[in-house]
C-alpha cells in the first residue's frame, strides 16, 4: 500500500483544517453538577487575531503564557496580576508559526512546534532547533527525562533521524535523547487504519490526512516522576505510559472508538475560512464529507489526578480521574466559551487554569478548593484496564 507522504506546504494548510472536528451537541436534560468559572484576563486586540496563546505550568506549579507572535512568556499570579515578561530578541515577530508548546518541569525551556515536523527550543534568550522526526507531530510534553512529542502515522518527507522507518511497527511516542528522537512507544500500523475507514478493499485504498488525524491525532500531559498520559483527541481513550514507554492502565468510555460524522454546511465553511487564512485555494471535494467528532479539548495533571476538558451532548465538561480511587467524575462548565478551538489546560499551585489558543482570548479558572467541593459526579460506561503482567 502505498504510504502517505506530504509536502510541508500541503501539510501547513492542512493542520488548519483538520482540527475542525465536528461536534454538533443533542439537546440534553443535565444529569451533572455544574461549576463556573472565574474569569482571570482577556482581551482580543484586532492585531492579534491571527496569534495564538499557550498556558502552561511547572513542577512548583508556576503558571505562564508564551505569545505566539513574539514568543514573550508571562507569568500569571494567584492574584491574577500578569507579570509581562521578557520578549526575545527586543520584541519582534519570531517568524514561526508556533503550533503547540510544552513547559519543561524547572520552568526554564519551552518546547514548540513550528511546522508539521518542526520542532524549537526556547530557553531565555536561546532558539535552538531540533532534528525534525519526519513524522506528523500530534501533541508534545516536557517530561523529567526530556522533550517527548506524539506522532501521527503520517511522513512528512526527508531522512528519517529515528533510524530506518518501519511502517509495520509506527511510533507514537518519541523522546529526545539530546542528539536525535528515539521511540518510546508505537503504534498500530497504517494498513489497520486503513480497513477502519475504508474498509476491505483491493488495491487498499489510501487514507487521507484528514482521516489519519482523525483516528489518531493525541493530546499529552506528563507527570511530575515522568510518566505520559495520552488521550485520543477524537475518542474517549485515555492511557498511561511508563518512563519506559510501557502501557500501564487505560480509561476508555463509550468503548474509546472515533466517531464519524458527516460536516454540516457550518463545518464546510469553517473549512473554508481556515483555508483562505492559510492563503490556499478550498476545493470542497479535496475533503472526506465527514469528520471525527471531537471529544477532548485539553488535559493536564495534578499530583495522582488527571484533569480533562471534554466535549458532551451537554456541553464542555471538566473530568477528573483519580489514580488513587479509581474513579472517572465529571462536572458541566459554565461561562466558558471555547469556540472550535482546543485548549490549554494548566495545575497551578491555586487551581486550574485554561485558555483558547488565540491570544488575549479570556483565561479562566477554577480553585482547587471549590473543585474538592464541587459535586461531582460518577461518568456511566467507564472501563478501566491493565495489562497482565
Amino acid at each position: 500500500m502505498r504510504r502517505p507522504t506530504l509536502s510541508r506546504a500541503a501539510a501547513i494548510t492542512s493542520v488548519l483544517l483538520v482540527t475542525l472536528s465536528a461536534c454538533g451537541w443533542a439537546a440534553a436534560t443535565p444529569s451533572f453538577a455544574r461549576v463556573a468559572l472565574e474569569l482571570v484576563a482577556g482581551a482580543p486586540a484586532p492585531d492579534h487575531q491571527n496569534a495564538s496563546q499557550f498556558l502552561e505550568a511547572d513542577a512548583q506549579g508556576r503558571v505562564f503564557l508564551l505569545h505566539g507572535d513574539t514568543l514573550e512568556v508571562d507569568q500569571i499570579l494567584p492574584s491574577g496580576r500578569i507579570v509581562v515578561g521578557r520578549t526575545p530578541h527586543g520584541g519582534e515577530a519570531s517568524g514561526d508559526v508556533v503550533m503547540d508548546t510544552a513547559l519543561s518541569p524547572d520552568g526554564s525551556s519551552w518546547l514548540l512546534s513550528t511546522g508539521p515536523d518542526e520542532l524549537m527550543l526556547l530557553t531565555g534568550e536561546d532558539r535552538r532547533q531540533l532534528p525534525t522526526p519526519h513524522w506528523w507531530i500530534s501533541a508534545l510534553a516536557y517530561t523529567a527525562d526530556g522533550p517527548v512529542v506524539a506522532v501521527v502515522p503520517a511522513w512528512v518527507g526527508g531522512a528519517d533521524t529515528t533510524g530506518q522507518a518501519e511502517w509495520d511497527k509506527p511510533p507514537l511516542l518519541l523522546r529526545f535523547d539530546d542528539q536525535k528522537w528515539q521511540t518510546l512507544s508505537v503504534q498500530e500500523p497504517l494498513d489497520d487504519l486503513t480497513r477502519q475507514t475504508h474498509g476491505a478493499q483491493d488495491p487498499p485504498a489510501v487514507p487521507s490526512l484528514e482521516e489519519i488525524k482523525g483516528e489518531r491525532d493525541t493530546s499529552l500531559a506528563a507527570e511530575r516522576k515522568g510518566a505520559l498520559w495520552t488521550m485520543q483527541q477524537n475518542a474517549y481513550l485515555l492511557k498511561r505510559y511508563s518512563r519506559q514507554g510501557a502501557v500501564e492502565e487505560s480509561v476508555a468510555v463509550n468503548g474509546g472508538h472515533v466517531q464519524w460524522k458527516d460536516r454540516s454546511e457550518e463545518d464546510w465553511k469553517a473549512l473554508e475560512k481556515a483555508s483562505q487564512a492559510a492563503g490556499a485555494t478550498f476545493t470542497r471535494s479535496r475533503h472526506p464529507q465527514a469528520a471525527a467528532v471531537r471529544v477532548v479539548r485539553g488535559l493536564t495533571t495534578q499530583d495522582n489526578r488527571i484533569y480533562l476538558v471534554v466535549e458532551t451532548p451537554e456541553g464542555v465538561a471538566l473530568d477528573r480521574w483519580d489514580e488513587g480511587t479509581q474513579i472517572l467524575d465529571r462536572l458541566l462548565l459554565v461561562g466558558i466559551t471555547p469556540g472550535r478551538s482546543y485548549l490549554s489546560v494548566a495545575a497551578g499551585r491555586d487551581g486550574l487554569y485554561m485558555t483558547a489558543r488565540g491570544l488575549g482570548e479570556p483565561i479562566w479558572r477554577l480553585d482547587w478548593q471549590r473543585l474538592e467541593d464541587a459535586k461531582w459526579k460518577a461518568v456511566p460506561d467507564a472501563v478501566v484496564q491493565r495489562p497482565r503482567k
